[in-house]
C-alpha cells in the first residue's frame, strides 16, 4: 500500500504542475480569470494531498489512503470541469499556435521609443489567445490581453496595427492604456501595467 500511496502522490503532483505550466506556457505569463480557480485549486490540493500522503504512509492507514485517493479524483476532477468551462477542452493541450500579427507600430511616450504589436493565437478555436507584444529598452514583454469571450468573436485582418490595437501613454512611465481598434468585432479597454506585468479591464468602449 505504502508504494501505491507513493506513486499515485508524485503523480497527481507532476500532473498538477504539468497543467499550471501548460496553462501558463511554463510560467511566463500572468493566469487570468479562469485559470485562477484552477491555481487555487492546485494550490490547495497539492499540499494537503502531500500531507495525507505522509501520514498515510507513516501510518500505514487504508482510511487516510481513500482519503488521499479522494482529494486527488475530486481537485482532477474540479480542475478539468474549471478548464472544460474556460476553454472548452477537459485537459490542457501543448497546440502549436496558428497566428496573426497586426503589424508593428511605434508610440514615442516619457522619452522612449516603444514598439508593439497584438497577436491572436488560434482565432475562432477554443484554445485561442491574444497577446499584446511590447519591445522597449530592448526587452520584449509578452502580456496576454482577455480580448474575446469565446471562440466565435470575430475579426478582420489589419491592414495597420490602429486596425486591432491602439496603445496610449498615461501620466505614468509604466502604465498605458490598450483600445481596440475597428477590425476587432469587440469594443474593448485595458490598463496595461507594463513593470508588473498586469492587465485592468476598463470598461467595453461603444460599438462604431
Amino acid at each position: 500500500m505504502r508504494k501505491f500511496i507513493v506513486i499515485i502522490t508524485l503523480l497527481y503532483t507532476a500532473a498538477a504542475v504539468a497543467a499550471l505550466g501548460f496553462i501558463s506556457s511554463w510560467f511566463r505569463e500572468g493566469l487570468v480569470l479562469g485559470e485562477s480557480a484552477i491555481v487555487t485549486t492546485l494550490a490547495i490540493s497539492v499540499p494537503a494531498a502531500l500531507l495525507i500522503a505522509i501520514l498515510a504512509w507513516w501510518k500505514y492507514n487504508e482510511w487516510l489512503t481513500l482519503l488521499l485517493v479522494a482529494v486527488i479524483l475530486g481537485a482532477g476532477g474540479y480542475v478539468m470541469k474549471l478548464h472544460h468551462d474556460a476553454y472548452g477542452e477537459w485537459l490542457p493541450t501543448n497546440v502549436s499556435a496558428d497566428t496573426e500579427t497586426s503589424g508593428t507600430a511605434l508610440l514615442n511616450a516619457h522619452g522612449q521609443a516603444i514598439r508593439y504589436h497584438l497577436e491572436l493565437h488560434n482565432p475562432g478555436t477554443v484554445s485561442h489567445r491574444e497577446y499584446l507584444i511590447v519591445m522597449r529598452d530592448a526587452r520584449e514583454q509578452r502580456i496576454r490581453l482577455p480580448l474575446f469571450g469565446d471562440a466565435h468573436s470575430g475579426y478582420v485582418s489589419a491592414k495597420n496595427p490602429a486596425d486591432w490595437i491602439v496603445l496610449r501613454p498615461t501620466t505614468d512611465a509604466n502604465v498605458y492604456t490598450a483600445e481596440t481598434g475597428q477590425f476587432l468585432f469587440v469594443r474593448k479597454s485595458f490598463t496595461v501595467d507594463l513593470h508588473a506585468g498586469k492587465v485592468t479591464a476598463v470598461a467595453a468602449l461603444p460599438v462604431q
